[in-house]
């Protein structure tokens, strides 16, 4: 298919997409399910998705089953662009798929507002929510370049410059099973967090942190850890 063909097919999806986009009550979402049945790279069994939901690339999107994504979520998908400047790749083993796709599980409740930013791979478990607000980012700006520590420019932290005037950095992402995902928190690039650890509302995780813990904080830190006790508790136990 030439580029032409290419460019109108794009467009024929997205004017299908934007009538359907805000289309209220059980038919919106019948509509929906049927439309991204023939978008999505997989998308399982009594899957819901509600008014406002945007999928960037839903090629790279896959949705288990009885998984409800909720009014205006934001799903951004696809391995970023390289480009001619600096980015560090932080490495997460707990990650097996390729950059830029986005997996989430069965059981799954993507609440209001969220952002996922995908373009550095993010793996969701199932049986968990990601509460109302919070965001996954998988790429994200810095502003020095931290794959040459010589290099002593400032970088800027807008996509809207030259790519060489941007210093970037990404890594996936991976939610465990049974996790829970705060109010407002905000999950940064190459972060697992296992399986069965809560986060509190308005978290910052900039580490991975272990299975069957309560962590919470800016940064977050564990703050209950009975269910995992070779963890030390770094705050006091508000449990």
């Amino acid at each position: 298919m030439n580029r032409f063909a290419t460019n109108l097919v794009t467009i024929m999806w997205s004017l299908v997409e934007c009538s359907l986009i805000n289309v209220p009550g059980p038919l919106g979402r019948i509509l929906r399910y049927q439309y991204y049945r023939r978008r999505l790279k997989f998308i399982g069994k009594g899957v819901k998705i509600d008014v406002g939901v945007r999928i960037l690339n839903p090629k790279y999107v896959s949705i288990g089953d009885n998984t409800w994504i909720d009014n205006y979520v934001v799903i951004l998908a696809a391995p970023p662009s390289i480009g001619c400047g600096p980015i560090m790749f932080k490495e997460n083993l707990d990650f097996d798929l390729e950059p830029g796709n986005v997996s989430i599980g069965s059981n799954v409740h993507i609440a209001n507002f969220v952002v996922i930013q995908g373009h550095g791979g993010v793996k969701i478990g199932d049986n968990l929510t990601l509460a109302s607000g919070s965001m996954i980012y998988t790429l994200s700006h810095h502003h020095s370049n931290l794959v040459d520590r010589n290099d002593t420019k400032k970088y800027k932290f807008t996509s809207m410059v030259s790519r060489t005037e941007q210093s970037l950095i990404s890594g996936p992402v991976v939610v465990g099973d049974d996790a829970a995902v705060g109010l407002n928190a905000v999950i940064l690039p190459g972060v697992t967090i296992g399986a069965g650890t809560w986060i509190g509302a308005a978290s910052v995780v900039s580490l991975s942190l272990p299975s069957n813990v309560l962590a919470a904080g800016n940064p977050v830190q564990i703050v209950k850890s009975e269910l995992n006790p070779g963890w030390k508790l770094t705050r006091a136990d508000h449990g």
